[in-house]
């Protein structure tokens, strides 16, 4: 199977499929490269790169301090072995903190930023107490009840088997790392450089996320080349739910903003 080993000698998994475009995949924290299973045809176009962060998933999990710092170095680490010099790095929900650290350490890896229900800091009371109900629910060692809620939250009704090989693969999770993590995005705060993104980036959000909007208005004031698009009908979970439109919307956004010299 591919590994990386990373910083403090954790092996991170990762895989790839398709070609053209490169395109990398972050997950929230617990969710793991399976979240992003509905993504998969978009590799009729590109080349998509899907990773397991450290203590997620098939990923290797250790008693580091866990940083966004830290996980976008991963992510170029994966990069780095796949000989990939640039790509696209799409981040959801806590992942889009991910993404954005990635793009500001390491600009020149970046030729887009696609985030979805995500955001430059935690400044809400919804969304904090989401975060401070994932790290009670991990310091509990309950990973089998976020496993539930999670997948459950992600899938339609009808989608069992979906939903069950998501909880298996969130089962998989180290508690102890997921709880850092959800520590890490609690604290993390891009605000202030967000000036400093150059590449052009693309903001998806479900029209009922209402918690969520106000930071549209925070990324538009910062951001020199920025496309919002609000999914109809939609929740949070706009890459498993409205599977269609979301790689919809990618498609053309990549079409329109990334030059196809970058193809690898």
């Amino acid at each position: 199977m591919p590994y990386v080993q990373c910083r403090y000698e954790r092996a991170v998994y990762y895989e790839t499929v398709g070609k053209g475009i490169p395109l990398v995949f972050i997950h929230p924290p617990g969710m793991g490269y399976k979240t992003f299973y509905k993504q998969l045809p978009l590799a009729k176009d590109y080349q998509l790169i899907f990773v397991d962060l450290r203590g997620n998933g098939k990923s290797e999990a250790g008693k580091e301090r866990i940083t966004m710092s830290l996980l976008a170095e991963d992510i170029k680490q994966v990069l780095d072995k796949l000989e990939i010099e640039q790509a696209i790095i799409l981040g959801y929900s806590n992942g889009g903190s991910i993404a954005q650290e990635f793009v500001l350490s390491y600009p020149e890896r970046a030729t887009a930023l696609i985030m979805s229900g995500s955001f430059p800091e935690v400044n809400n009371f919804i969304l904090r107490n989401e975060f401070k109900l994932g790290i009670w629910a991990t310091e509990m060692n309950a990973i089998n009840l976020v496993a539930n809620v999670l997948a459950t939250a992600h899938c339609k009704k009808h989608e069992t088997a979906f939903r069950h090989e998501l909880t298996e693969h969130i089962k998989r999770t180290n508690p102890n790392v997921l709880s850092r993590m959800y520590k890490a995005g609690l604290q993390y705060r891009s605000t202030e450089h967000l000036h400093e993104i150059k590449v052009p980036v693309l903001l998806i959000y479900g029209a009922f996320s209402f918690y969520l909007h106000h930071y549209i208005d925070m990324f538009k004031k910062r951001l020199e080349d920025v496309t919002v698009v609000l999914v109809e009908k939609a929740t949070h979970q706009v890459p498993t739910k409205h599977a269609q439109e979301f790689n919809r919307i990618i498609k053309s956004f990549i079409e329109k903003k990334v030059p196809a010299q970058t193809s690898s």
